[in-house]
């Protein structure tokens, strides 16, 4: 791991009214740190109010490999989190995977216009 490799993938997503983190937050945040050479999370958060909350989305992210796509790990997080806040933390999960898969595509076609291999 070179710190070259290590991206920070942030998303956002609205909360639902009337629930202590929309009241705290306004909006649901889930930043993530991938080391792009291993395609592996790193280090994670979300804006959550509860340290048990924000160490339990970490918790599922970190050491995911964002090769495996985000199904597995959507369906992992819907079989364990039960907070108000589900709907909001699987839009920005949706959306970390979509951004992660561009800055692949960006560096792929970096690579071929470089010469070198594509990976």
């Amino acid at each position: 791991m070179t710190d070259s490799s290590l991206i920070l993938i942030s998303a956002y997503a609205k909360l639902p009214a009337n629930i202590t983190v929309e009241e705290v937050y306004k909006t649901m945040v889930v930043a993530v740190v991938i080391d792009t050479d291993t395609d592996s999370i790193i280090k994670a958060e979300a804006s959550l109010v509860t340290d048990v909350s924000k160490n339990f989305i970490a918790g599922l992210l970190i050491g995911y490999k964002m090769e495996q796509g985000p199904n597995r790990l959507l369906e992992q997080f819907d079989e364990t989190y039960y907070g108000h806040s589900k709907k909001a933390i699987e839009t920005a999960i949706k959306m970390i995977f979509n951004k992660y898969e561009e800055v692949k595509s960006r560096q792929r076609l970096k690579q071929v216009l470089q010469g070198g291999k594509m990976q």
